[in-house]
């Protein structure tokens, strides 16, 4: 593209990035959205650059080789990164709120050529956040990658296991165990009328025990799972907060200050439509999963959950433009006399759903949101996006409302491989205010 374009692409891309600004209030939102803009020009006017100057015969230094390899697809497994045989150091987020952790895996695919896997790792965070887990068998994974994991405490479980392992081929047979400490866990009340300055915090201390089945034919993949969760709650650790005990009681938090044994047993079934799933830009995907939860030392906390997951992709006239849409839902029924435990509600705000709001800022036994963006591929590494999402969390049905639907939207930069967005950062804005995230991976 002539130098001349590259300019005219750049005013554009300045001057919608301006026309959101004049929705924001925030001078914050403003001043980093200007800022997005900057890098955008600064990518535009490098590469236009690189084209019309000679190449520099030096070799590239080690900065510019490591980022490189970051965005590169072209590497070989075991060039990626530091590896000392089975065991790999990382950088990784383990779940929101819980800061960079620095994780050890160990990875010994096909032992003996047998099938069988191992896969273990141990993570600690910046905050504190501790996770472990092993798992055994016949492990999904592609080639000798690693297998996928779920960290989060905000995930939607098991949809959110079953999507990352969706594009796994084959069988699998094996066992899970994983313990995690996370000492900073928010909560802010119950239902959509929760306020902010009701603002608290708890440590969740739990672990699961699992069998899982997997098998995958042509598009679909069909999971079972059966395991038993342990979880204490405790003060957190936050200073700046106060105690979730010291601010709510049971009846508004229920589980709080009490240990629970849940016995689970959970199906799912993923349509994996997308070429390419790691950064779709066409297609469709969809998850449907039952999960039965019972309590093993009482009545308390028994209850059923459906979730459903709908991801569309339709491209504009070319790979560069793409809207993507996402639909989710996650819908608990108690028995009569149970409750469904504060903390394995589902949630709306931080980086999963509706990104404008604090993370877990909203929760309840249901949950609705209804996702958009538009992909703008300004190079082939480097990509805009506009966002837009609205959802609701609520404690039953008929309490439904869509004319109360909260709402976020704002500005993405996202950095990638040619076949997978590897760090994003998104400003995202709300009635609350104005939130930055910086995180690994796409958004859907």
């Amino acid at each position: 593209m002539p130098v001349t374009e590259r300019r005219g692409l750049a005013r554009d891309v300045v001057a919608r990035v301006l026309l959101i600004t004049q929705t924001l209030k925030a001078s914050r939102a403003r001043l980093l959205l200007l800022a997005i803009s900057a890098l955008v020009l600064v990518g535009l006017a490098e590469r236009a650059s690189a084209r019309d100057e000679p190449a520099d015969p030096r070799p590239p230094g080690w900065v510019t080789r490591k980022v490189r390899a970051f965005l590169s697809d072209g590497e070989k497994e075991d060039k990626r990164g530091l590896r000392f045989g089975p065991f790999i150091p990382s950088a990784e987020v383990v779940s929101a709120g819980g800061g960079l952790a620095g994780v050890l895996h160990f990875w010994t695919p096909d032992i003996a050529g047998s099938g069988f896997d191992i896969h273990a790792a141990a993570s600690y965070s910046i905050y504190h956040y501790q996770h472990y887990d092993l798992e055994m068998g016949l492990l999904p994974h592609t080639d000798s990658r690693m297998p996928p994991e779920e960290r989060g405490s905000n995930a939607l479980f098991p949809l959110s296991d079953l999507e990352k392992t969706a594009s796994a081929p084959g069988f699998n047979l094996y066992v899970s165990a994983q313990q995690r400490d996370y000492p900073r866990e928010d909560f802010y009340g119950l239902g959509p009328s929760s306020v902010d300055a009701n603002h608290s915090d708890y440590r969740r201390k739990d672990g699961l025990y699992e069998g899982v089945v997997r098998f995958r034919v042509s598009r679909l993949s069909l999971m079972g799972r059966a395991g038993w969760l342990e979880t204490s709650i405790g003060a957190g650790r936050d200073s700046a907060l106060s105690d979730t005990a010291l601010t709510f009681d049971e009846a508004q938090a229920p589980g709080l200050g009490q240990s629970h044994h849940l016995m689970h047993f959970s199906a799912g079934a993923w349509f994996e439509g997308r070429p390419d799933r790691a950064h779709p830009h066409r297609g469709v995907s969809m998850g449907l999963s039952f999960s039965r939860f019972d309590d093993r030392r009482g009545r308390a906390f028994q209850f059923n959950r459906v979730a459903v997951d709908l991801r569309e992709y339709v491209p504009l006239g070319s790979r560069r433009h793409v809207i993507a849409l996402r639909q989710v839902g996650s819908f608990d029924k108690p028995d009569e006399g149970s409750r469904v435990p504060f903390y394995m509600q589902a949630t709306l705000g931080g980086g999963q759903f509706l990104g404008g709001f604090p993370s877990s800022r909203f929760r309840d036994e249901n949950l609705v949101a209804l996702l958009s963006e538009y992909r703008f591929e300004l190079r082939p590494k480097v990509e805009l996006a506009f966002i837009y999402g609205v959802g609701q969390v609520f404690p039953s049905l008929d309490e439904l409302n869509f004319r109360r639907m909260l709402h976020s939207y704002g500005v993405g930069l996202r950095l990638k491989s040619p076949r997978k967005v590897r760090l994003r950062l998104d400003v995202l804005h709300s009635v609350e205010g104005t939130h930055v995230q910086v995180k690994l991976g796409p958004s859907f």
